[in-house]
């Protein structure tokens, strides 16, 4: 008999700073492939290539309201606590997991950004969180060719889904909404409009 799921588990990752972070490739061009994004203790594997193209242009959709950040910060948000070590965290993200951007704008505070993936929060407080990390997204997808290679493995269905991810998915992905309740999910597939100003802009 299955035993009936009892709990689920959120993580919120708060950004503060230029992040410290790496990206690798892992086993790639087989069945156990993947790109491994390491942001500080977190460490993100992105098991398809579909998964981390929609996760770069979900930060890069966020650049218009990453001006609203602070150049810094103070670090006192990720100060450590006394009587516990730091956590790490493992996060696995495939199949296209749900993802939403968006502004914050408490009152009497620094707006911030937060972007969900999935189960994950990343909460981004300022220049230096967003442009490292996104910078780090950015690589994962581009090192996602190799982990994933297409020639000889993916069949013309995969290769359009690819695409289609490229082009469709990611942009709708992330809506910008402000306040304090998040927007409804934009539909996945945009106007032709829309996709010939992200055809442009990959040009």
């Amino acid at each position: 008999m299955q035993e009936r799921q009892r709990q689920s588990v959120g993580v919120v990752l708060t950004l503060v700073g230029v992040q410290d972070t790496a990206v690798t490739v892992q086993h790639a061009g087989t069945p156990e492939a993947s790109v491994a994004v390491r942001l500080g203790k977190a460490l993100i594997y992105l098991n398809d290539r579909p998964t981390a193209n929609a996760l770069a242009f979900a930060w890069n959709d966020l650049a218009r309201d990453a001006r609203l950040l602070p150049r810094e910060i103070s670090s006192s948000l990720v100060a450590p606590l006394a009587g516990m070590a730091e956590p790490a965290v493992l996060i696995e993200a495939g199949g296209l997991p749900p993802m939403l951007g968006r502004v914050e704008r408490p009152v009497g505070a620094y707006p911030h950004l937060r972007l969900v993936l999935g189960r994950v929060m990343f909460s981004v407080r300022d220049l230096g969180a967003y442009s490292s990390t996104t910078a780090a997204f950015r690589r994962a997808a581009d090192c996602a060719v190799a982990a994933f290679p297409g020639t000889g493995r993916s069949t013309a269905r995969q290769h359009a889904s690819d695409e289609a991810s490229r082009l469709f998915v990611a942009p709708r992905a992330v809506r910008r909404t402000s306040g304090r309740e998040p927007g409804p999910m934009a539909p996945r597939v945009g106007p032709t409009n829309r996709i010939t100003e992200q055809m442009r802009r990959e040009a």
